[in-house]
């Protein structure tokens, strides 16, 4: 019996979620042990460097515009092309894009695994809740599986 294959340019069940949506059913499924912490290592690493770039950037654009000392009609020109400059590394960030590829790898894993009972995996997010946050706690359930406190106050991953 062959196995139905897929093509390469279908669009996947999770293309219209929005980025909380497939944020939480990462996180719903590494809770329900469907992926794994060796799945989700370089995850937490990419997203931990996106948002380290985030934070990075500013210092970035102080040190290398406080090297010159300005008049302060040319700060006005130097402040507007660290706004733009910071507009193109909102959109055009390398990590971001690393970050969004790895989720969909690991979607794409969870789809492997489980089939198409993963839509069970996305529930309602709170409005409340942002991609940080929800990557927060994936980070949490990851430090609470490995962290010191295993096995007296959290399971194990097992």
């Amino acid at each position: 019996m062959a196995q139905d294959q897929r093509s390469p340019f279908e669009l996947r069940i999770w293309h219209f979620y929005t980025k909380e949506e497939k944020s939480i059913s990462l996180l719903n499924a590494y809770n329900q042990r469907v992926i794994f912490s060796e799945d989700i290592k370089s995850f937490l690493f990419k997203d931990r460097l996106n948002t380290l770039t985030y934070l990075g950037f500013p210092v970035a654009c102080y040190a290398l515009f406080h090297i010159v000392e300005p008049l302060s009609a040319q700060r006005l020109i130097l402040a507007a092309i660290s706004g733009v400059l910071w507009l193109d590394w909102l959109h055009f960030n390398p990590f971001y894009y690393a970050l969004q590829n790895e989720k969909l790898n690991l979607l794409n894993l969870i789809v492997r695994r489980v089939g198409l009972n993963r839509k069970a995996l996305n529930e309602q997010v709170p409005r409340t809740w942002t991609t940080q946050d929800i990557h927060r706690q994936i980070r949490e359930s990851y430090n609470n599986r490995h962290g010191f406190f295993t096995n007296i106050f959290y399971p194990c991953e097992e």
